[in-house]
């Protein structure tokens, strides 16, 4: 019992120094351009991407609005849409998954709804909500359905193609402000200026009311794996919760002015933030640290942001009018991609020996034992996919086995030798 709990106690502690190498790493934020989102400047107060991470779209302000499309890679202008007179604000842009579909949330309660399938969106359909005001869209991800955040505590669905109304909710005692769905469809969350976030079923019935904002919410996502929601408030916070309980899991003091807008990186593991203080910020999602801050010194307040499918950019949408592409790198001594992390440590515990399989893609590696105190005790040169190994010569206690291949891409896993 004495071994097992030496073992146990062991193997938390180096447990907690391998987590070291696995979360250090290096991320940075380089612009690639800048763009207009309006011929007279005026604020942009929504951005999307494409779901291949190929085009972004921007909304803003009137008179008169424009909904505008980048190639995502070079800035090139792709569409130019102005919002007609009868229209008021664009206060939010978005594509369906499918990409056959954008759909535009105007500011008195409109919907605008383009076909996006041919060389350039042609509008479709006005859905009109009925409301004196609208702040918020999105697309289900099965594309059937619009979500839409409205004035009179309305959260509204609409079916698409189409637009007749599927759900008509009352969902706060103020205004709609934010809404999102979880990306199996299952869920839907919101926001409001009542401060409250809320979750859903995907027909509208109340799963959980989430109090402890103290400001109006202004974004809200589900992060990629629809277990967590991540919330952005005028408080300056940015607060995590479990999405199946409610429960409160982080509260971050992001920033010193609003928080107007927040994305999850598709692998869930960051949040990025913007704010009227100027600033984008990029946190780390499991320990609400700070990764880096980026922006433009002359941009004014940050409406929008939105993080690329593919992860490797961010957009974001300023009050100057400013679609700013923005570059993501990060770069590790720990490749965590799944083919580095499939090799395995069979048995574990092991006694005196132990197979090593690794992915086809990784033989010709190297493979280092170090014992507690971080000494070299032995390594091999790994030449198969399948390799028996002899350690009859360690002693018992935990082992940290480091894998190294191509160019110094490295992973780590414990085991026991008992």
């Amino acid at each position: 019992m004495f071994v097992r709990i030496m073992y146990k106690k062991t193997f938390i502690l180096f447990s907690s120094i391998l987590s070291v190498y696995l979360v250090h790493a290096q991320i940075s934020v380089t612009k690639l351009w800048s763009m207009k989102a309006n011929p007279t400047l005026n604020s942009i107060n929504g951005v999307a991407f494409k779901a291949d991470g190929q085009k972004v779209i921007s909304g803003t302000n009137c008179h008169p609005a424009s909904i505008r499309m980048f190639d995502s890679n070079t800035g090139n202008l792709d569409w130019d849409y102005t919002v007609g007179s009868a229209f008021m604000c664009i206060m939010g842009v978005t594509f369906s998954g499918s990409g056959n579909y954008i759909a535009a949330v105007e500011e008195f309660g409109n919907i605008l709804i383009f076909d996006n399938t041919g060389a350039t969106p042609v509008i479709v359909d006005t859905i009109k909500t009925l409301t004196s005001y609208a702040f918020s869209i999105a697309f289900s991800p099965d594309n059937s359905k619009v979500a839409v955040g409205c004035s009179s505590n309305r959260l509204k669905i609409y079916n698409i193609p189409g637009g007749t109304l599927a759900h008509n909710i009352v969902a706060h005692t103020g205004w709609v402000t934010a809404v999102a769905y979880s990306p199996d469809g299952t869920k839907i969350v919101t926001g409001g200026t009542d401060d409250k976030v809320k979750i859903w079923t995907s027909t509208g019935t109340l799963l959980h009311t989430l109090s402890g904002h103290t400001g109006d919410i202004t974004s809200v996502k589900f992060s990629p794996d629809n277990t967590k929601i991540v919330s952005a408030s005028k408080d300056d916070k940015i607060r995590i919760w479990d999405a199946n309980t409610g429960t409160l899991i982080k509260v971050t003091n992001a920033h010193n002015k609003d928080v107007n807008g927040i994305d999850v990186s598709p692998d869930g593991t960051k949040i990025v933030s913007v704010s009227a203080d100027s600033t984008g910020k990029i946190w780390d999602f499991a320990t609400g640290n700070l990764l880096y801050t980026f922006g433009v010194s002359d941009s004014g307040v940050v409406n929008a942001v939105a993080w690329s499918p593919l992860g490797d950019k961010i957009v974001t949408g300023s009050a100057k009018s400013d679609v700013v592409m923005w570059k993501v790198t990060v770069s590790s001594n720990i490749d965590d991609s799944n083919i580095l992390s499939a090799w395995s440590i069979y048995p574990n515990p092991a006694q005196n020996t132990i197979q090593v399989t690794l992915p086809t893609l990784l033989k010709n590696a190297k493979l280092a034992i170090h014992n507690l105190l971080g000494e070299l005790v032995q390594s091999y040169e790994i030449n198969s996919i399948h390799n028996d190994l002899d350690i009859s010569y360690l002693p018992h206690g935990l082992y940290l086995c480091t894998l190294e291949y191509h160019q110094n891409r490295v992973s780590r896993k414990l085991f026991i030798q008992r």
